[in-house]
């Protein structure tokens, strides 16, 4: 039963905000001792298991069906709250018409760029990895298409060069890896667009918000657990008991702790000197 020397304030506010932020509704209550324990514990925990697994711990369940083994995983996760509840958000944008593999840039960007640059000559072609900035913008056609047209700045052999790009093509923009898939063609004049001289392939980097607790398929499962191994494997573990661990902090949250104080009452009838029984 809940102990009435404890003011719990409103339980239901408080359940909620633990759910939230671990230790949160503790602090709501003014037990200030046990909200800094649950929230650097807890946290700590889930983010160090995040931490192993190079920020891929947290895999929301994949569209439009998943199995229930990846439903119980991210459930454990979820208890956390916020830190791990960011991975709806995620899902949400990865599966957006938006996001598709051939949704248009529509907003001018830079990127430093890593990869292989081709170059046709007349009798054969040269390869050489480079690495460098591209800078693209959109153009829209006369039909009312959208492609990306821009730049390539490096250093091949020695030399500084700028090479103009056309026909770039980008990975999805929100995917679990940070590195973003990239090719484009390169003409010597932008008046004569299909006049291709050869092209670059390689990845430009994916913003941390575009990559972090995106929903990742079986062979990015796979891949991630082949090149982390069994570090893999403690660091989900991680993450699952910090999320148990917040369950248990809600339910002391909402009811109060599962013992009493040790207070000068009496204690039970029996516990107490037997009392004489009267001769009269």
């Amino acid at each position: 039963m809940t102990d009435e020397r404890i003011n719990l304030k409103n339980p239901i506010i408080a359940g909620v905000l633990a759910f939230l932020i671990p230790g949160a509704g503790h602090l709501y209550q003014g037990r200030n001792f046990k909200a800094a324990v649950y929230f650097f514990c807890i946290l700590g925990l889930f983010f160090s298991g995040m931490a192993m697994a190079d920020w891929k711990a947290v895999q929301p369940p994949i569209k439009p069906k998943s199995t229930k083994i990846a439903m119980l995983k991210y459930s454990a996760q979820l208890a956390v709250g916020l830190p791990s509840m960011y991975g709806l958000v995620q899902r949400e944008r990865y599966y957006s018409e938006a996001n598709q593999q051939n949704a248009p840039e529509l907003k001018a960007f830079s990127a430093p760029f890593e990869g292989e640059l081709e170059l046709r000559g007349d009798d054969s072609s040269q390869y050489e990895d480079v690495t460098g900035t591209v800078h693209l913008e959109p153009v829209t056609g006369t039909l009312g298409d959208v492609s990306l047209t821009g730049s390539f700045d490096t250093e091949v052999q020695g030399k500084q060069q700028s090479f103009n790009l056309v026909t770039v093509h980008l990975a999805k923009k929100i995917k679990a890896s940070k590195r973003r898939g990239y090719e484009a063609s390169i003409i010597l004049d932008p008046a004569t667009p299909y006049n291709s001289i050869g092209g670059i392939r390689g990845s430009i980097p994916r913003p941390f918000l575009n990559w972090f607790e995106v929903p990742m398929d079986e062979a990015e499962v796979q891949q991630l657990h082949a090149d982390l191994g069994k570090v893999h494997e403690l660091a989900m573990v991680f993450t699952w008991i910090a999320g148990l661990l917040n369950v248990l902090a809600i339910w002391d949250a909402v009811e109060g702790p599962a013992y009493g104080f040790d207070g000068d009452d009496n204690g039970p009838e029996d516990d107490a000197e037997p009392k004489e029984k009267s001769t009269a």
